[in-house]
């Protein structure tokens, strides 16, 4: 039985809101040797991911907005999609690729500037550069899951991709970097191993979702993803390819079936089957808008009839709260005008009809609801939008904290990789039984 320590098997794990899910996937020969720039590209000719299995189990609300609330429960639902992913697969799991997400989460772009020694640059001023960013430090209390480099810059003109033998006087390098909280790192990481697997590197939701679905040029031309989850929206901006704003919003799906429920005096069972069988993001027109639905009341014994606008005026202005909210502060860092490719939606809430038409109107951009692209074998219900952060996980960006084909990766990195290890050694006991 092959496992998934194989270099070319990698699992990735999602934990969300409402669902644990795992995939399990092999790379092509030639994918596994394909440049940084070729991965998830809508290429038809480049290579695809192989999906050998994939699960997605409830978690009962173990995680609260990226936040463990249960470790027994996060375990639990790890184990039980395990079961499921090797039975489908015929790979023994331990270890995976971890999808996390958390308003806690900060990110910035850091700039690393060092001297040129003598008239060329050389190897030894980029090993300085390296040796600069493995040192940094992140705030106390945090970790580093990722530091993502941009292209060079020499005495100020940017775009190189490789400085060396070029004339100067300071090489730098900027990278989009993502620390996260510790004590959250190690509750996903016990959790993890208390489920027998090993935590490689993690993947933040809102770069993992927009690997999953965005094109080469998206990422190259500048490009917004959003994924509405059900307590959290996650944000990501590329441009040149690379990330420079990933960000969690603290307001999801979840709040329109909440509204619905407060609303239309009904169970949250209920509403969430109005939302998605009846639900509108906005308003399309009005011919339908005093049809009659019935719907269950709060008892779960009687029913009662409500319109469709009374549906829609609940709706609708819950959307505009979340649109506009990341709205603001896209327009604050002044990144909405260089996004030429516009806005691609994923998670459950691009699923609510009308959902990008709404989001064109608040920022004035095209959007559309993103797939995850460039997979094959046992994809059947992963082409959903719901499935964009865990096929991203997959991508090679996430294979260290540094990224794929970076200059400062190492064999064990400095930050998350070694944390996880040492909580791995740590806490290795007897795992649950499976």
């Amino acid at each position: 039985m092959k496992t998934s320590l194989n270099k070319n098997i990698c699992i990735s794990l999602s934990l969300g809101s409402t669902h644990t899910s795992l995939i399990a996937a092999s790379y092509e020969n030639k994918f596994a040797h394909s440049s940084n720039d070729d991965l998830f590209s809508n290429d038809k000719d480049s290579s695809r991911l192989q999906i050998l299995g994939a699960a997605r189990i409830a978690n009962n609300g173990a995680i609260k907005k990226g936040v463990v609330s249960s470790i027994d429960a996060v375990t639990a639902s790890i184990l039980e999609a395990i079961d499921e992913v090797e039975r489908q697969s015929g790979i023994e799991i331990e270890s995976v690729r971890a999808c996390i997400a958390g308003t806690a989460a900060q990110f910035d772009n850091h700039i690393e500037t060092c001297s040129i020694k003598g008239e060329e640059i050389r190897v030894s001023d980029l090993e300085r550069v390296s040796a600069a960013v493995r040192n940094q430090k992140p705030p106390m209390g945090y970790d580093f899951i990722h530091m993502i480099p941009s292209s060079y810059s020499v005495d100020g003109k940017h775009g190189i991709q490789n400085p060396i033998g070029m004339q100067g006087s300071s090489l730098s390098i900027m990278h989009h970097r993502v620390f996260y909280p510790q004590a959250d790192l190690h509750n996903i990481v016990r959790a993890c191993n208390n489920a027998g697997v090993r935590v490689q590197s993690f993947a933040f939701e809102p770069l993992a979702a927009a690997e999953g679905i965005l094109t080469k040029d998206e990422k190259e031309f500048g490009c917004i993803s959003l994924s509405i989850g059900a307590h959290l929206t996650h944000a990501a901006v590329y441009l040149g390819n690379i990330p420079v704003y990933s960000k969690e919003y603290p307001i999801g799906s979840h709040h329109i079936t909440k509204d619905l429920s407060i609303g239309l005096r009904t169970t949250q069972a209920e509403a969430e089957r109005v939302k998605k069988e009846l639900g509108k993001a906005i308003e399309f027109s009005t011919k339908d808008a005093n049809e009659k639905i019935e719907i269950g009341s709060t008892d779960g014994n009687t029913t009662r009839f409500v319109t469709r606008k009374e549906i829609n005026l609940v709706i609708e202005p819950r959307v505009r709260e979340i649109l506009n909210t990341i709205y603001a502060d896209l327009k604050r860092s002044k990144l909405i005008t260089r996004t030429s490719k516009g806005i691609v939606l994923s998670g459950g809430g691009a699923l609510l009809s009308g959902m990008a038409l709404a989001t064109e109107e608040i920022f004035s951009l095209h959007a559309r609801v993103g797939m995850p692209i460039n997979i094959a074998g046992a994809t059947e219900g992963l082409k959903s939008p719901i499935w964009a952060a865990g096929v991203g996980t997959l991508s090679t960006l996430f294979a260290t904290i540094h990224g794929e084909n970076s200059v400062f990766q190492t064999e064990e990195s400095s930050g998350i990789g070694s944390f996880a290890t040492k909580i791995w050694h740590r806490l290795k006991e007897p795992f649950a039984s499976r």
